[in-house]
This record gives C-alpha cells, sequence and structure tokens, in this order.
C-alpha cells in the first residue's frame, strides 16, 4: 500500500464518494478544504492523500506539518486518521502499511489507537439527529427541556449567518471568554480565513442576542451529513439566563432542517464540567485517542500556572499575545 496525493480540485468526487461510502466514522476533520486552511493561515504545509493498494484506491487520509519532520492528523481539530473505501481491510492493517510513507515522528487523532503511545483523556459527544425537532426535544429531560424554554422567555434572540462582521461580533465574546478562562485565543485572521477557506460544506455563525447586545456566539462547521460546534462563548454576566442552552438548541434544530445524520458538541477532557454539561442533551459518548510515533513529552497545556497567571492579563495584552501562542498549539 501507498500514498498519493489526490488533487482536490480535480478528484473531490472520488474523495466525496468515498467519504460517502465508508462503512467509518467520518467527521469535518476529512473535509480537504481544512489542509488548504491551515497552510493558508499558519503557513503549515499537507497534502491530502488516496490510499492505494496496487491501483485501487481503498481510503483517504491527510495531514499537516505544524513541525520540520512532524505530521499531524490533524491540526487544531479533535479528528483525523484513515476513512476506508470498504470493510476490505482493516485501520489497523492500513496504518501499518502506510506508516513508512509518514515523517518519522506524527500525530493521528481519532476514535481508534494506532500506536502504543496515546492519549485518551478526551471524549468526543455527539447526537444521531431525529427526523423532526419535536422528537429531538422529546429525547431530553424535562428540566432540560425547561432551560429551553427559559431562554426564549428571556428575550434572547438568535441570529444564523456566515459574514464577517459576525464572525466579527462572535470573536469579541470569545476573546473574553478565553480571557475569563486562562486560555490564550485563537487568533481574528484564523477565524476571517476559515469564513473564507471553508469550502465542500457549510459554515455559520450562530449569535445570540439581548436587547441587541450580543452575549454569545458559536461557530459551527458541517461536512456532508455531519455539523459540529467548534466554538462556543458566551458572557459570564449573562450565563443566568441560558444563553449556552439556547445556541446549542439553535444548532441542533438548524442540523434537523438541513437534514443531517449527526450534531456533534466537539470534544471535552473526561469527568470535567463541560463534559457534565454536554450530557444534558443524552449524547453519544465516544472515546477520542490521540497517538503518537513516540512518547508524549510534557504538555504545557496542562500547566495550570500558567493559566491563573494568564487570567490577570489586560484584554488588550492576551489578544495580542494570546494568538501568536494559541495558532502555534495544535
Amino acid at each position: 500500500m501507498k500514498l498519493r496525493v489526490a488533487n482536490i480540485n480535480n478528484e473531490i468526487r472520488s474523495w466525496n464518494e468515498i467519504i460517502n461510502n465508508s462503512p467509518d466514522f467520518y467527521t469535518i476533520a476529512h473535509n480537504p478544504s481544512l489542509i488548504f486552511f491551515i497552510n493558508n493561515t499558519i503557513g503549515w504545509e499537507g497534502d491530502s492523500f488516496f490510499i492505494l493498494k496496487d491501483k485501487e484506491i481503498i481510503g483517504i487520509y491527510q495531514h499537516s506539518y505544524p513541525v520540520d519532520n512532524k505530521s499531524v492528523s490533524i491540526p487544531h481539530f479533535s479528528y483525523g486518521g484513515i476513512i476506508r473505501k470498504d470493510d476490505k481491510y482493516t485501520k489497523s492493517e492500513i496504518f501499518e502499511n502506510i506508516k513508512n510513507c509518514l515523517p518519522k515522528s506524527f500525530e493521528i487523532r481519532g476514535f481508534e489507537a494506532y500506536t502504543n503511545y496515546f492519549s485518551d483523556d478526551k471524549v468526543a459527544t455527539y447526537l444521531e439527529l431525529q427526523p423532526t425537532i419535536d422528537k429531538q426535544l422529546s429525547l431530553l429531560k424535562y428540566n432540560h427541556r425547561r432551560k429551553i424554554k427559559k431562554a426564549y422567555k428571556n428575550n434572547l434572540e438568535i441570529v444564523i449567518s456566515n459574514n464577517l462582521q459576525s464572525m466579527e461580533l462572535f470573536y469579541d465574546v470569545y476573546s473574553r471568554n478565553m480571557l475569563r478562562l486562562g486560555s490564550p485565543p485563537l487568533s481574528k485572521v484564523f477565524f476571517n480565513n476559515l469564513l473564507k477557506d471553508y469550502k465542500f460544506g457549510e459554515l455559520k455563525i450562530f449569535l445570540v442576542k439581548l436587547e441587541n447586545k450580543v452575549v454569545g456566539g458559536a461557530v459551527m462547521l458541517s461536512y456532508h451529513n455531519f455539523a459540529e460546534d467548534c466554538w462556543l462563548s458566551t458572557l459570564s454576566d449573562y450565563n443566568h439566563l441560558y444563553c449556552s442552552v439556547l445556541l446549542y438548541w439553535e444548532m441542533i434544530k438548524y442540523s434537523i432542517e438541513q437534514d443531517k445524520k449527526y450534531f456533534s458538541f466537539g470534544r471535552s477532557t473526561k469527568d470535567s464540567s463541560l463534559l457534565h454539561f454536554k450530557k444534558q442533551w443524552m449524547p453519544i459518548e465516544k472515546k477520542l485517542y490521540f497517538s503518537y510515533s513516540e512518547p508524549k513529552k510534557i504538555n504545557l497545556k496542562k500547566m495550570i500556572f500558567l493559566t491563573k497567571i494568564w487570567k490577570l492579563l489586560p484584554l488588550k495584552v492576551a489578544n495580542f499575545v494570546g494568538p501568536k501562542i494559541a495558532d502555534k498549539l495544535y
């Protein structure tokens, strides 16, 4: 088996045929436009590949290079890995045959472990969407349905769009919330370029307003029948109004209206308060594996003391320095 670089502009139909007919669970991270977006935004070159057995295409794979001689499938997203054309070969068989085609150092993200070196402290949560909004609502417990109704009664308004002005409004809330959480924000260029470069699927910005003031927002990406909330933030002073609940519900409703099969809440750390919140939607939980070519070194993201220091920064400083760090934390 070997890898052949796909010419996506000319071969997107072949790529999509594999995606749509595969026995494997694909996600937005298998959208080949993300490789171009990452290169265009951060300068990390990458490729989308067809996996060949003799001359037959048996699957797809893609990665970017955030560090010299190291590939990640794929940076800034929770997923990646191999998608098979059919079940003639297992993913393990394919990986063992193509791993020599990968750089010496690599990281692959997905729902299975590719190597003996992996971390599995993250969980993906998603819904198998019902055919109607009413049926989806009926699956929720009474207390959670009550929160949704309460959010509407709090005079919160949802605006759905995909323009630069809305992205700017989202970013203002997002950057403030990241400072509150003690994490550096991704750059404004990152989000603006995503708006411009995301192809073969849909990007929608959901803003929640109270009396014309934006108090929360989310960026949702979709690819074929899979939709995901990739970034969601609210202003903490308004959380008692159930802004997050309303944002999630509106994204779920929109996904059903667009005939999506899955809606993903993204990844969360095991036993975290965020995961506990997501469980209110009665999602399917699926363990994520980040597989490495060698034992993982210390992770700066786990240095709690840095979080405490970051929270003390002025917003302007955090928004200036933060993107220089966050864009590189793949």
